[in-house]
């Protein structure tokens, strides 16, 4: 009975390594060619892999109001800041920014939104936006759109500014922000209360 348990072992072991040229090749080349269509499509290149010191140094503008834009979705769309209104009552304040794209248009564009989008005030106190959120909306290189960037949920009114604003963005296409390393950020957002 051990004889026969060994031969069959020993059988098993020999099936299992004998190379399997064919059916490696055909893997190989499947996936060499789901990497090509993933360039094609995305326009990137999935071999690279992002990491948050592998990302872009993102460069900040300053705007006529004194408010740091940074912008790492800059060349499809510009981003200007427009105002913070807050209201005393519901204690939200709702952010304003103008888009315009460069280059070509976009359908159903994303800039900022619900969910992802977080504030920080001087006193290192977060503040979600899940409150509310505005619409898609198209981008045209020839006209600012202004649209909401965020409304920040929850904000006492004995905050004036925030320090920091940063939210996502998506155009479609693979052209988004894909980490929070590559979000749109606002710094020294001046709030206006009413």
């Amino acid at each position: 009975m051990k004889k026969i348990i060994r031969t069959v072992c020993v059988a098993a072991i020999a099936l299992f390594a004998i190379p399997q040229h064919a059916d490696a090749q055909f893997f190989k080349k499947l996936k060499e060619a789901a990497k090509g269509v993933v360039q094609e499509v995305t326009g990137t290149n999935s071999n690279t892999t992002t990491t948050p010191s592998q990302s872009p140094q993102l460069n900040f503008a300053t705007s006529s109001s004194g408010v740091l834009i940074g912008n790492p979705g800059s060349k499809y769309f510009t981003v200007e800041f427009v105002e913070a209104k807050g209201s005393k009552g519901s204690n939200r304040v709702d952010i304003y920014v103008k888009v315009k794209a460069v280059g070509i248009s976009f359908q159903n564009a994303l800039v900022g939104g619900a969910g992802l989008t977080k504030a920080y005030d001087a006193d290192g106190n977060e503040y979600g936006a899940g409150c509310d959120y505005d619409d898609m909306k198209s981008l045209n290189p020839d006209v600012a759109v202004k649209l909401k960037f965020a409304t920040i949920c929850e904000v006492p009114s004995t905050v004036t500014s925030f320090v920091l604003v940063r939210g996502p963005w998506n155009l479609g296409g693979g052209r988004n922000s894909s980490s929070v390393n590559e979000y749109i950020q606002l710094k020294n957002v001046p709030i206006v209360w009413e």
